[in-house]
């Protein structure tokens, strides 16, 4: 007993949530934007600045210029997905875990519980990425318009669900008491 996160802890954990789903909302729409051919993002410099601003043209063309060599291995690793599913589970269902592995006596049905529990975790959620991911992975070849606007509007709930989140976390349970 007396084994759970602090409130101030699962409020913040739930805070880093909402920015993280910000944060995904707009990688989805800077990646509808590099996608289309008459929508991307161009960076030049003039007056000694250089900057990024929005490029539109009527049909696709082509900017001079090769991108210089990189990794991509923590892409193919899955190292974002990690994350997300790591905070999401640190912020919602730490505490219930804990207070289950709490009333369960033995070691050995401790460690059954936590390894069913993932694997229930993980299964539902990959059934869901599926189900939801239906649509996009349907219209990403032939219907890429749709498929745009598929993207666009996933992520542009995604900016809006998480500032309704972080402010519901921020404001309404006074999370920003604990930082003054």
């Amino acid at each position: 007993a007396g084994v759970a996160p602090s409130h101030r802890a699962a409020n913040w954990l739930e805070f880093a949530v909402a920015l993280m789903i910000i944060g995904l909302g707009v990688v989805a729409i800077l990646r509808v934007l590099r996608k289309r051919a008459d929508v991307h993002l161009h960076r030049h410099s003039h007056d000694g600045q250089s900057h990024v601003h929005i490029h539109f043209h009527e049909q696709r063309t082509e900017h001079a210029g090769v991108a210089p060599s990189h990794s991509h291995v923590i892409s193919k690793l899955g190292f974002k997905p990690l994350l997300v599913g790591a905070l999401h589970g640190l912020a919602g269902s730490a505490a219930l875990t804990l207070l289950v592995l709490t009333q369960i006596q033995s070691v050995s049905l401790g460690l059954l519980y936590l390894t069913l529990f993932g694997v229930g975790s993980t299964l539902g959620m990959l059934l869901m990425s599926g189900v939801i991911g239906l649509p996009f992975a349907l219209s990403g070849r032939r219907l890429t318009s749709i498929n745009y606007g598929l993207q666009t509007l996933a992520g542009g709930l995604s900016i809006a669900f998480g500032l309704w989140y972080a402010y519901e976390t921020a404001v309404i349970n006074s999370l920003w008491r604990t930082i003054l």
